[in-house]
């Protein structure tokens, strides 16, 4: 089946080293990964060690997983109002886009962050500029992923509209595309537990994003209703999206090798096996059925 060919993954855990975290994933049935390319919730990147950087790069090519996607740290926001807190997220975020082009990963996912307080309409127009000045300090080959968000509040990119307007604002200065997750879409109030519920979510990302600027998913359950605005990752079958939202969302014509993370909880556990297993039964791999046991 064509649905099949997507390229499932998980958020990899860095505690215990990259390499043997490549060849778990690898051995447990990944065909893509996603790291943060340092703490994500510290100012402070690790030393650049271009040669070690490398050499990541040729331990997913010898493992066969690709793409790598580096998502960006969650303290990046290019719409502080405080400055200091800016300025750092612009230096933060073009550090991690160098890291990311030594590792040879074409995509660093971002969460477009909040506004606190300067005004929606302010702070994405802010957002938008930043990505436009900053985007002059990034190396080609890496593509910004702006990830759809819990919304509410001071929040970003909680609806598409939001993110279609930053990608048509900036067609024509730098190529963006979207990572759609899940979770994070039913928290902002779009309900696609039902076939036909996922059918409008479809057509609203169309609307506003084109279905062609979907470059990645993370695919998680949720455990909060349908637009709480709260943001808790559930293994799949254990929250609110239900079977059939996920059996019409996995079994969708995506395009051919688009990566499908998952970032449920307790990653690098055995849960991983359940819910790549999940994923699997999902988008309906034959002879699967849902698993009843983890990795010993």
């Amino acid at each position: 089946m064509r649905q099949l060919a997507m390229k499932f993954g998980i958020h990899m855990p860095q505690k215990g080293g990259f390499a043997k975290n490549v060849e778990r994933a690898a051995r447990i049935g990944c065909r893509s990964v996603q790291i943060f390319a340092g703490n994500p919730t510290s100012w402070k990147s690790p030393l650049l060690n271009p040669e070690e950087l490398k050499k990541r790069s040729e331990v997913l090519q010898e493992n066969g997983i690709s793409p790598l996607l580096v998502h960006a740290p969650y303290l990046v926001n290019l719409s502080a109002v405080k400055e200091e807190f800016y300025h750092k997220s612009r230096q933060l975020l073009r550090e991690t886009v160098e890291r990311a082009a030594y590792m040879e990963a074409p995509f660093v996912v971002l969460h477009m962050g909040s506004h606190r307080g300067m005004g929606f309409d302010e702070g994405l127009e802010l957002f938008a500029s930043t990505l436009k000045t900053e985007s002059r300090h990034w190396p080609e080959k890496v593509q910004i992923l702006l990830e759809n968000t819990a919304g509410g509040g001071n929040s970003l990119g909680g609806s598409f509209a939001s993110i279609g307007y930053v990608l048509k604002s900036l067609k024509n200065d730098l190529l963006l595309g979207v990572c759609l997750d899940t979770a994070h879409a039913w928290a902002a109030g779009y309900d696609f537990s039902t076939s036909e519920g996922f059918k409008e979510l479809i057509e609203e990302i169309d609307l506003h994003i084109g279905l062609e600027n979907i470059k990645a998913l993370h695919v998680n359950d949720t455990g909060t209703p349908c637009g709480s605005h709260r943001d808790r990752h559930a293994h799949l079958g254990e929250g609110m999206i239900g079977e059939e939202g996920f059996t019409a969302f996995l079994r969708y014509p995506w395009p051919e090798d688009l990566p499908a993370i998952l970032e449920t909880p307790e990653n690098g556990t055995d849960w991983d096996i359940v819910n790549l297993e999940k994923l699997r039964f999902y988008a309906g791999a034959n002879g699967e059925s849902l698993p009843n046991s983890r990795e010993n």
